[in-house]
């Protein structure tokens, strides 16, 4: 590496830092300023308390926020990195040495690989891992909360409803578990007055009232009397514990999966938001491309021979990136459909991805 590539990467990395900083630091203040009274509802915590209990809400989120923060700011400190080049006019020793304005964006893109890296491994790795901890409400920290649980799917289409779920001790109340055949028809219902999920074996005990009635024979032959059978049951395999029960109540859930889950998901015809889960897996393999695309997108504005003025500049940066960030949210919110879904992701990295291309290479040096 040259002085001018060290001196471009020291300078794009800091001022990635420095904006990744302060986008956390304003979604933490801006949440705790709206939602204080949710933080010190309990007259008995003392002002450290209060401050740990924010520690753990946001703590865990802090993933999350890298995750949703990451892809925008590194376009933003590419853009900034250069605009501090045009601004104390240290383009023009470099344009009168004959190096390329193009040669100049190299450093910055490589660096962005191992950014783009890290991020990668984040939303897959990490993200999923801290999911449950990440889509905790305010009413979860220190103390207990059951909350109800409706019509959730596990792996094998069995669908679970509870009047009451406590993911921290791993209880269910009123339990109701529809099972079905490999056509998605209803064959059996499993019900409990109480379950308790076993960690170790990856189970759920029913309690003493657990039973399995069999209603598939009955629906078929139309004599619900005479054909209903009904056993007694201490256990259900259901496959999800009890804070994946809890994310997948969340709404956005699938977002916070790994690319093999949601591929594993997708193998299940039966799911009922097939299409969100698909779109959601296609947008993580494209949000890497989109990146680089904002970043070429924006930095020939700042890569001129000319004097210009940085504000000038950097409006039609922001113009740019704005149409091509409209444009993806646009393309990416009218998936509806599983078929439509690659094509959706694809789009704006098919019309976006050789402009930003000739958009770099036209920079006339």
């Amino acid at each position: 590496m040259i002085t001018i590539d060290r001196y471009l990467v020291k300078t794009f990395l800091s001022s990635y830092v420095l904006l990744m900083l302060i986008g956390i630091a304003l979604y933490v203040f801006s949440d705790v300023i709206v939602n204080l009274d949710e933080f010190t509802e309990d007259p008995d915590l003392t002002a450290t308390g209060v401050l740990l209990k924010i520690a753990d809400f946001h703590g865990y989120r802090m993933p999350l926020y890298f995750h949703q923060l990451g892809g925008v700011t590194m376009a933003i400190a590419a853009s900034f990195t250069f605009a501090l080049l045009l601004r104390n006019n240290e383009l023009t020793p470099l344009v009168a040495a004959g190096v390329p304005l193009q040669r100049l964006a190299v450093p910055v893109i490589l660096s962005s690989v191992v950014l783009v890296v890290l991020w990668f491994v984040n939303s897959e790795l990490i993200v999923p891992a801290y999911a449950a901890k990440i889509v905790r409400h305010y009413d979860d920290l220190g103390k207990t909360r059951q909350v109800e649980v409706l019509c959730v799917r596990d792996d094998h289409n069995a669908v679970l409803s509870a009047a009451e779920l406590n993911a921290q001790q791993g209880w269910l109340k009123e339990v109701y578990i529809i099972e079905p055949d490999e056509n998605g028809n209803p064959t059996h219902l499993i019900s409990a007055d109480y379950a308790h999920y076993d960690h170790e074996r990856q189970t759920w005990n029913l309690g003493q009232r657990g039973s399995r009635l069999t209603i598939g024979a009955a629906f078929e032959s139309g004599d619900l009397g005479g054909t209903i059978q009904r056993e007694a049951m201490r256990e259900y395999p259901f496959t999800l514990s009890p804070d994946q029960i809890l994310l997948r109540q969340s709404s956005y859930w699938a977002d916070l999966m790994s690319m093999r889950q949601m591929s594993g998901l997708l193998q299940s015809d039966n799911l009922p938001n097939l299409p969100a889960v698909a779109k959601s897996r296609d947008i993580r393999f494209s949000q890497p491309l989109l990146i680089w695309i904002l970043i070429l997108l924006t930095v020939p504005y700042f890569l001129t021979r000319e004097p210009t003025n940085v504000l000038v500049a950097g409006g039609k940066a922001l113009l740019l990136g704005g149409v091509c960030f409209g444009f993806t949210f646009l393309a990416h919110s009218i998936s509806t459909e599983v078929r439509f879904a690659p094509l959706a992701t694809a789009l704006p990295v098919l019309i976006f991805g050789p402009a930003s291309v000739l958009h770099l290479a036209n920079v006339k040096t």
